[in-house]
């Protein structure tokens, strides 16, 4: 039943869509008013194509009730800045190579040193500084795993990831996450049915393989186990992958880019309610107001009105500024999407080598990833500022090092006590980092009501840097498609020729 309904409100859109919208719209003159929820790189990547798409004309505005960049953020620890939100960068990360060349952006190379996967009788798997012992001391622990799990990423992973990308510079949008997981491949729809630990038994992988290398993939992205979705292990195994890199002065510096290079409009305050104030069936005419708190000032409440409207935060009962809907004849929201909480903690100071059952700092390796089932840490690492140039206020004692560690939950004394042996300085992050994966879970879609669009709907497939842009693009085309009346580009699961689409090769260029 609840198919049918959505699929009735789909058909109805494009009903009012097709008997009126190309009418309304043919006017090269009328643009409309677009506003944008949160300035993070969903909402700021939106942004940017939108205005690819619609040229000079369009009004956009985007709301941001903190810093440019959302999760994407820096902290400052002795007067260096250390990467905070997300992190890597993957070479085959489509858009976010192209956006980092077509703005020169300085990529440096954030591959870490040397890797222990430890459980709390000792360390299990080390890698060397040389590539050759690496990989033997790989194929002595895991035999032909490692081989099997690759071989899985590069068809499963790559080729079949790689496919939204054609669908995307043909213009092509989606309505729902689960067409855009179909028209990508079966397979990565299938995979957020199963478990991460049930995918990979699937292919023939050993358990020892799944809960030491696999559970540690998952645990350092996304502090979780095996037993979230299969989708997440995709991702979470790409992500180990060789030549990851970040952006040089923070990652934070696409957000801010793409919103200047978006032309838009950047409103500081908090969306507290979307309205909808005109909603007239058989003309296709649709029309919402913003409430927001102009600045800190709650007492100083405005509102604007906008034809279109973009959501790029998460809406989710856990967040600090909810948003609500109002006026609408339906709710809007009528899925679950539960966040997980992450802490990091940066540390001036020495870690504390007995507790990794090692006989001195010196053979700590530089990051470890911990494959005990909720143990209090999930990784701790030795982190470079990300702007190599810099100079630390006062000077590093011996030993000393800037160390990042991720924690499910707030860290006490004692824990801290149990990493480090002593610190000058520390500084704690939490945040609701992404959803909680699990088997079966909701895919929220990308149209919540007529011109009334979710960027991060895509987050319940992975959440990532690369998947934020892909959600914003494929946000940005659907609303322009649906305002243009082009609804032969949306949610078609199957690549049109070439030469039926060639004509939106200018439009798709970054």
């Amino acid at each position: 039943m609840a198919f049918s309904c959505q699929f009735l409100f789909l058909f109805g859109l494009a009903l009012v869509g097709l008997t009126s919208g190309r009418a309304l719209n043919t006017d090269e003159d009328v643009s409309p008013r677009i506003g944008i929820i949160g300035a993070g790189i969903g909402g700021t990547s939106s942004a940017f194509f939108l205005r690819q798409l619609y040229g000079p004309k369009v009004t956009i505005d985007v709301f941001e009730t903190e810093k440019v960049g959302g999760r994407t953020t820096n902290i400052r620890i002795n007067a260096q800045d250390y990467e905070a939100g997300g992190t890597i960068i993957h070479k085959k990360n489509k858009y976010m190579v192209e956006l980092a060349r077509k703005f020169n952006l300085t990529a440096y190379d954030n591959r870490g040193g040397i890797l222990g996967l430890w459980a709390e009788d000792g360390i299990r798997l080390q890698t060397s500084e040389w590539t050759a012992i690496t990989l033997a001391k790989l194929v002595w622990r895991y035999g032909m795993d490692l081989y099997t799990a690759r071989h899985w990423i590069n068809n499963i992973g790559f080729k079949q990831f790689s496919r939204i990308y054609e669908f995307q510079d043909r213009g092509m949008a989606f309505t729902t996450v689960e067409d855009m997981l179909r028209a990508m491949g079966d397979d990565l729809l299938n995979m957020t049915r199963y478990t991460m630990n049930e995918a990979l038994r699937g292919i023939g992988l050993s358990q020892t393989f799944i809960d030491e290398y696999a559970a540690a993939a998952v645990k350092d992205n996304y502090g979780q186990t095996v037993e979230a979705n299969g989708f997440l292990g995709v991702v979470s195994l790409m992500a180990v992958q060789p030549e990851l890199w970040s952006i040089q002065d923070g990652n934070k510096r696409m957000a801010e880019i793409l919103l200047r290079e978006s032309k838009a409009n950047l409103v500081k305050g908090t969306v507290n309610t979307v309205a909808l104030i005109r909603d007239d069936l058989g003309t296709g005419g649709v029309s919402y107001e913003l409430d927001y708190i102009k600045g800190n000032d709650k007492k100083n409440t405005e509102s604007k009105e906008y034809d279109i409207v973009i959501v790029a935060a998460p809406l989710n009962e856990q967040t600090k500024n909810k948003i609500s809907f109002a006026e609408f004849p339906r709710d809007v929201v009528s899925f679950k999407q539960e966040y997980h909480k992450l802490v990091s903690m940066f540390v001036q100071g020495k870690i504390n080598a007995t507790s990794f059952n090692v006989g001195s700092q010196q053979e700590c390796p530089d990051e470890v990833i911990t494959i005990t089932p909720n143990y209090f840490f999930n990784s701790v690492k030795k982190v470079s500022p990300v702007s190599p140039n810099t100079e630390p206020e006062t000077p590093f004692k011996a030993e000393e090092a800037i160390w990042r560690v991720f924690f499910n939950k707030n860290p006490t004394q004692e824990e801290i006590s149990k990493l480090f042996e002593s610190h000058s300085d520390l500084r704690l992050v939490d945040w609701w980092a992404y959803p909680e994966y699990r088997a079966g879970m909701d895919l929220p879609p990308f149209m919540l009501y007529d011109r009334l669009y979710y960027v991060n709907a895509v987050e319940s497939a992975a959440s990532a840097m690369e998947t934020a842009v892909i959600g914003g693009r494929n946000v940005a085309l659907l609303a322009f498609n649906q305002w243009h009346g082009n609804f032969d580009k949306i949610d078609e699961v199957q690549l049109p020729s070439l030469a039926s689409s060639s004509g939106d090769a200018e439009k798709s260029e970054l």
